[in-house]
C-alpha cells in the first residue's frame, strides 16, 4: 500500500496537518472528512491515536478533535507510549461541553452543582500511572488490576481511589464499563487482599 511521505504536511485553509505515515488514499478520506467537520476516526482507525496527538491543537482549532479523540482513546489497549500528559492535553484541548454532549454523565449519575464522586482505578507494574480512566465500582477497579496481570504479566496488583468534583469530569465512556474521565490530584491506595485480586469476581 503506497504511504504518504514522512515528512507530509497538508495545508488545510489557514492550519496544517501532519499526515506523516498515513496512507495516500487515508490521508484523502482523512481530509475530505475533517473539511465536513466529520468524525474521520472510521478512515484510520489503527492510525488515529498517533495522527490526533501529531495534530491535536490544529484539530480543535478546526473545531473537529473531540469525536474521533473518543473513538481513539476507548479502542486504544494501551498508552505507554504517550504518557499521561499527552493525554491530558489533548483531553484539555476539547471543548469540554461537547465531550458531554457526545459522552453525557448518564441519567444514572444525577449531579447538582458542587457535588463530589468517588472513583477507583486498578494498575499493576512496578510503576502505578493515575491515568485518566476511573471507575465507580470498586469491584471493576480490582477486576482491572487483576487484568494487567494475567494479560500484560505484570506485579504489583494495586487499587487507587480519589474524590473528585463533578466539574473535573471531562466525560464518562460507556463503551465497556463506565469509565470516567478524570485526571484526579490525589490517589489513595486501598488496601486490597491479595486473593481479591482475580478475575472471576463480579463486575
Amino acid at each position: 500500500m503506497e504511504t504518504a511521505p514522512a515528512t507530509l504536511i497538508e495545508p488545510l485553509g489557514s492550519e496544517c496537518l501532519d499526515f506523516t505515515g498515513l496512507a495516500e488514499a487515508d490521508a484523502i478520506e482523512v481530509r475530505k472528512a475533517i473539511a465536513r467537520g466529520e468524525n474521520f476516526h472510521g478512515y484510520i482507525p489503527t492510525e488515529s491515536l498517533g495522527f490526533i496527538i501529531r495534530n491535536y491543537r490544529v484539530l480543535a482549532a478546526l473545531g473537529v478533535l473531540e469525536a474521533p479523540w473518543l473513538d481513539a482513546y476507548v479502542h486504544a489497549s494501551h498508552f505507554r507510549d504517550q504518557g499521561i500528559s499527552v493525554l491530558k492535553d489533548v483531553f484539555d484541548a476539547c471543548d469540554r461541553d461537547r465531550l458531554r454532549a457526545l459522552k453525557p454523565l448518564g441519567e444514572t449519575f444525577t449531579f447538582v452543582r458542587g457535588e463530589r464522586l468517588t472513583l477507583f482505578r486498578g494498575c499493576a507494574g512496578p510503576v502505578h500511572s493515575m491515568g485518566m480512566s476511573w471507575t465507580p465500582s470498586l469491584d471493576k477497579a480490582i477486576w482491572y488490576a487483576a487484568h494487567h496481570v494475567e494479560y500484560y504479566d505484570l506485579p504489583n496488583p494495586a487499587v487507587y481511589v480519589s474524590t473528585v468534583s463533578i466539574a473535573e469530569i471531562y466525560c464518562r465512556l460507556d463503551h465497556y464499563d463506565d469509565d470516567f474521565i478524570v485526571h484526579p490530584c490525589e490517589a489513595w491506595r486501598v488496601d486490597v487482599p491479595a486473593n481479591e485480586y482475580r478475575l472471576n469476581r463480579p463486575r
